[in-house]
C-alpha cells in the first residue's frame, strides 16, 4: 500500500470506530427523535433540502451545514413536511477536501506537504412511517488540519438545526 493513502485511511478508521457524542458526555442512541418544525422545500432534479439554522460562532473556520435528504429525485418542487423522525442508524466519515502546498518539495510526510482542510461528516440516517422517502441529515463541516479537527458533537448539531429542527437527548416513545 502507498505510504500516500496511509494518513487518509487511518482518519477514517478513527473514525469509523467513534460513536455520536451527545454533547460530550455519551451518545446519540437509535431510536433518537428528529422533529421538523416547518415544511422544507426539495428544488426540482435535488435529492435534499438545505436546513438555514443558526451559526455555530468561532470554533470551525467554515460553518456547519446541514441537509435532509429524500430517497428519489424529482423533476418537480417536493415538499417534506413537518414530521418526527427517528435515528436508526449514525454514520461519521472524515475526508481531505483540499491540500495546500507547503514549497517544501523535497521531504514530505506520506507524499502530502502542508496542512489540508478535511471535511467531517455526520449521517443520521432517518424512519417515518408518514414520509417514508426522507432517507437521512447529512451535517459536515470543514477545520483546518493543523487545528485539532474533530467531527461535530450532538449540541453542535443540534445548534446548527435550531429553529428549523429538534435533535431530542433521549429515544422517542
Amino acid at each position: 500500500m502507498k505510504p500516500s493513502i496511509l494518513l487518509p485511511l487511518l482518519l477514517l478508521f478513527l473514525t469509523a470506530c467513534q460513536v455520536l457524542e451527545d454533547g460530550g458526555d455519551g451518545r446519540l442512541p437509535s431510536g433518537t427523535a428528529l422533529d421538523l418544525h416547518q415544511d422544507l422545500i426539495v428544488p426540482p432534479n435535488q435529492a435534499g433540502a438545505f436546513i438555514q439554522g443558526t451559526r455555530i460562532g468561532d470554533r470551525h473556520r467554515y460553518d456547519a451545514v446541514c441537509r435532509l435528504e429524500v430517497r428519489t429525485v424529482d423533476a418537480t418542487f417536493r415538499t417534506v413536511t413537518a414530521d418526527r423522525f427517528t435515528v436508526v442508524r449514525v454514520r461519521r466519515e472524515a475526508e481531505r477536501f483540499s491540500q495546500q502546498e507547503s514549497g517544501l518539495r523535497r521531504v514530505s510526510l506520506f507524499g502530502r506537504d502542508g496542512p489540508a482542510l478535511l471535511r467531517f461528516t455526520t449521517v443520521l440516517h432517518l424512519r417515518s412511517e408518514r414520509q417514508p422517502d426522507v432517507l437521512r441529515l447529512v451535517c459536515s463541516h470543514l477545520q483546518d488540519s493543523a487545528r485539532q479537527p474533530r467531527h461535530l458533537t450532538t449540541d453542535e448539531i443540534r445548534t446548527v438545526l435550531a429553529p428549523v429542527m429538534t435533535l431530542h437527548r433521549t429515544p422517542a416513545h
